[in-house]
């Protein structure tokens, strides 16, 4: 048991446990908190962060921000293809294995039509008498399956991930899905032939249907994608998002920055209390969806930088001059800021920086540095958002401005 998993057990063991409904809890390695009443969720959360950020002195305790209800909440879904006992499985990773997967029937967090889509699909593939791909012998076909729904409407988009394969072999699969599930609206066929247990494909084939699902949060339209980042809790992201702009103070002659932003979620939020939002974002199809949706939403102050953080932070000319900031608001990966964008951020010295965090011991540690640095930033507000009841997990808001 790791580190991480010692200091869980122990937290939970100061809370009464609960039958938990799925019958896979223990066995899967997704939902380690089931076997706790929801309330009790959200205080283990709120005990943990008071850990985290105790160092900051905050005033009060940090809210919590609940999801009701709690369940069929997840959007979207990235399911591994595996075997047992010469049988094709689907589901997520067992708890504490790298190789063995949980095959899935249902999964309480998921939308049930997904659900029905997922059924079908292993039942498809177990009818080719194909192989799932075998990480340590790099063989077979069949690797992941992405699935999204829209919070909008219910319509549902897949792409099968596999090495490759037959094209008409992929074509006719779709055709049975989407006969027996008319929300089914868009099958995407991912190609891959890495090593890598990962799932984004080399190659990314539209096989039937639209290329982009149709969705909605708050008072955006949005069109995604498989690969296309997005908070998989809809309802609960969007309180995040409107208190992130409510914390922005607004500078009508001032500019914006957007770091790691995806589509653009976040610059569009902002997009009405500055003059100009700029977005930098790594992954090329992110910036060509995040123009595409700013079109669509007639957002003409936003614009897009394709590059790393740290490598488009580079041009200072740029950044320092031209688009220099009033508010930088950062959504990194888990591993945190790296340290060329923390030298940048102190550079660029702007009024405010909203930090959005999905790994809060991740945050405590760049705020350190961005509280020890010249000049200083001191935390002023901190929100929780539970956007995966059932899991250790929590996003966590956090509003710094400049000493």
């Amino acid at each position: 048991m790791s580190q991480a998993e010692q200091q869980l057990a122990h937290d939970k063991a100061l809370f009464p446990r609960i039958d938990a409904p799925c019958p896979l809890v223990g066995a899967c390695g997704g939902c380690t908190l089931q076997d706790l009443s929801y309330p009790d969720q959200l205080a283990l959360k709120q005990q943990r962060l008071a850990r985290v950020f105790s160092p900051f002195e905050l005033p009060a305790a940090i809210p919590v921000h609940a999801l009701e209800p709690p369940w069929r909440y997840r959007h979207r879904a990235e399911l591994s293809f595996g075997a047992e006992q010469g049988s094709v499985t689907l589901g997520f990773h067992a708890a504490r294995s790298f190789w063995k997967i949980v095959d899935l029937d249902d999964c309480l967090l998921l939308p049930e039509a997904v659900a029905r889509v997922i059924r079908d699909v292993r039942a498809l593939i177990r009818e080719t008498g194909l192989s799932p791909y075998f990480p340590r012998r790099h063989e077979g076909i069949f690797r992941f399956l992405l699935v999204r729904s829209s919070h909008a409407d219910g319509t549902i988009m897949l792409c099968l991930v596999t090495t490759p394969w037959d094209r008409a072999a992929v074509d006719a699969l779709a055709g049975t899905l989407m006969a027996a599930h008319p929300n089914l609206v868009s099958v995407y066929w991912g190609v891959t032939s890495k090593l890598a247990d990962v799932s984004a494909p080399e190659e990314l084939i539209l096989v039937r249907g639209r290329a982009y699902l149709e969705d909605r949060l708050g008072p955006f339209e949005l069109q995604v994608h498989p690969l296309t980042f997005l908070q998989p809790t809809p309802a609960l992201a969007q309180r995040l998002y409107a208190r992130m702009a409510e914390w922005a103070e607004g500078a009508p002659s001032g500019n914006a920055w957007d770091f790691y932003c995806g589509i653009g979620v976040v610059g569009f939020h902002l997009a009405g209390k500055y003059r100009h939002v700029y977005g930098v974002d790594s992954e090329p199809r992110n910036i060509e969806l995040g123009r595409l949706n700013a079109q669509r939403n007639r957002l003409d102050n936003v614009t897009f930088h394709q590059g790393r953080a740290e490598d488009v932070v580079a041009d200072k000319r740029f950044w320092l001059l031209e688009a220099k900031p009033h508010l930088v608001v950062v959504d990194p990966p888990r591993t945190g800021l790296h340290e060329r964008v923390i030298s940048t951020l102190l550079g660029a010295r702007p009024a405010q920086i909203i930090y959005i965090s999905c790994n809060a011991e991740a945050l405590a540690r760049d705020l350190q540095r961005l509280g020890s640095g010249f000049p200083r930033y001191r935390l002023r507000r901190v929100e929780a958002f539970d956007l995966f009841p059932h899991t250790a997990h929590v996003e966590v808001l956090a509003l710094l401005d400049r000493a």
